[in-house]
């Protein structure tokens, strides 16, 4: 797990969608004030096409900047292409220099009263998730195990929170600690909204993690499913489970993802969105 570096993937069509729906999330949320964001797998937090990182994959090249090249438009689409934009300073931008994490789109997104909370077990991605973020004082950073601690971060925040989970999943038991972290947290926090993102990788491990996600009985919870089978990569799709999502979600986003699932799949040939809400 300490070996992953987000900034080979940053900007791919999982992040594409992964921040399109973080940023709807974080929109509706905060209407309810006190509000805050955590962010427990927080990474650096921001990504310059420049690092080695991003230079060596290239990834953003079928995600990112896929969409800043489309004539994708809608007004949920243009809130996240607003966000891209404002941290490269250019309007009319066909490429990016630098991809904002999740971290730095909740930033530009959320209040001044607003609180976020980031913590990263990374050395070195803990370093440069620190420098990225020390004059902002909504935030809080902290070099700490996720899994353990959680629990006491969620429970030191009052009212409306919003909890992302993304864990790299590079190592063997991740999709069952994911699992055990979320059974645990929902029953004992079942007011938050849990964002969980996962991989749909070729040896279907994906495929496991959904049956048991479904099988915890979770109300109000959102499955939404996007099978891209891009030849190009290992990763052939991305996922997410969101619990306690605001009402309507699934119906409001649905048009918005189809447009991003229509600019990003490579072919027709077993690409496929899924939306569920039960």
């Amino acid at each position: 797990m300490l070996s992953y570096r987000h900034g080979y993937h940053a900007g791919n069509f999982a992040d594409v969608f992964k921040h399109f729906l973080l940023i709807y999330l974080l929109k509706e949320l905060k209407k309810n004030k006190p509000f805050t964001f955590i962010d427990p797998f927080a990474a650096a937090g921001s990504y310059h096409i420049k690092d080695k990182f991003m230079m060596k994959n290239k990834e953003y090249l079928n995600g990112i900047n896929k969409i800043l090249n489309s004539k994708i438009s809608g007004p949920l689409i243009n809130e996240y292409l607003k966000l891209v934009k404002q941290v490269n300073k250019n309007e009319n931008i066909k490429s990016i220099e630098v991809y904002p994490g999740s971290c730095l789109f909740s930033t530009l997104e959320l209040d001044k009263e607003d609180k976020i909370y980031l913590s990263e077990l990374h050395n070195n991605e803990f370093e440069l998730l620190k420098k990225n973020f020390i004059d902002d004082k909504r935030v809080v950073c902290e070099k700490k195990d996720a899994y353990a601690s959680l629990s006491k971060v969620i429970s030191s925040y009052e009212g409306s929170r919003l909890v992302l989970i993304d864990p790299s999943y590079e190592i063997k038991n991740e999709y069952e600690k994911v699992l055990k972290l979320i059974n645990h947290n929902h029953r004992q926090f079942s007011d938050v909204c849990f964002m969980i993102w996962y991989p749909v990788l070729q040896n279907e491990k994906h495929i496991i993690f959904e049956n048991k996600m479904k099988d915890l009985n979770i109300k109000n919870l959102t499955h939404i499913k996007i099978d891209l089978k891009n030849s190009l990569m290992r990763m052939q799709g991305t996922g997410f489970f969101i619990i306690n999502s605001p009402q309507n979600m699934a119906e409001n986003v649905e048009n918005s993802l189809n447009e991003i699932f229509q600019v990003l799949k490579e072919t027709d040939e077993g690409s496929r969105i899924l939306i569920n809400q039960s």
